[in-house]
């Protein structure tokens, strides 16, 4: 019987080649794994259908955040509640005021989370302020902005119909 001799490199190459071969079987394993057990759970449910809807951005709305960086030298921001139940009364005085165009109006939901924590919980507006942290809105403010600041802070419907014409 002869035996047959192999070099470092030839059992390297070896070992290599086994490596890669148990690789492929756990990648291939994976694979039929996945296929037989997680995407026929998630697509094959015959009793719900996926609807998708195509996301749109409102150029319209604000945060407190970003209120004051529009392009705009003067506009104004009407912050109320859209769960508000005299919310559709505000969106209308927003309305016919756009209808004059005068100035841009954009809208800040106060139900917003990220406008949550400048909601004035104990009837306490600030409508004085030097920082947005010490900002306060009641359930309707207008603010005018003229040059990234805040000029007017008015809280009274009659007074916001006056300051927008209405």
């Amino acid at each position: 019987m002869i035996k047959k001799y192999e070099t470092e490199e030839q059992l390297e190459v070896k070992k290599f080649i086994f490596v890669l071969l148990g690789l492929i079987l756990v990648i291939v394993g994976i694979y039929f794994f996945t296929r037989a057990f997680v995407t026929k759970d998630l697509f094959n449910n015959n009793s719900e259908e996926i609807t998708y809807t195509d996301g749109v951005i409102n150029y319209n709305s604000v945060i407190v955040g970003t209120m004051l960086n529009r392009k705009e030298k003067e506009y104004y921001v009407m912050a109320f509640s859209n769960e508000n139940p005299e919310a559709s009364y505000y969106d209308t005085l927003a309305s016919s005021y756009k209808g004059k165009k005068e100035k841009n109006i954009y809208y800040l939901d106060l139900n917003n989370e990220l406008n949550k924590k400048y909601v004035a919980t104990d009837d306490k507006v600030s409508t004085k302020f030097t920082k947005l942290d010490e900002l306060k809105f009641g359930n309707l403010t207008l603010l005018k902005i003229k040059d990234g600041k805040v000029t007017k802070f008015i809280t009274k419907v009659d007074e916001i119909k006056k300051e927008l014409g209405i």
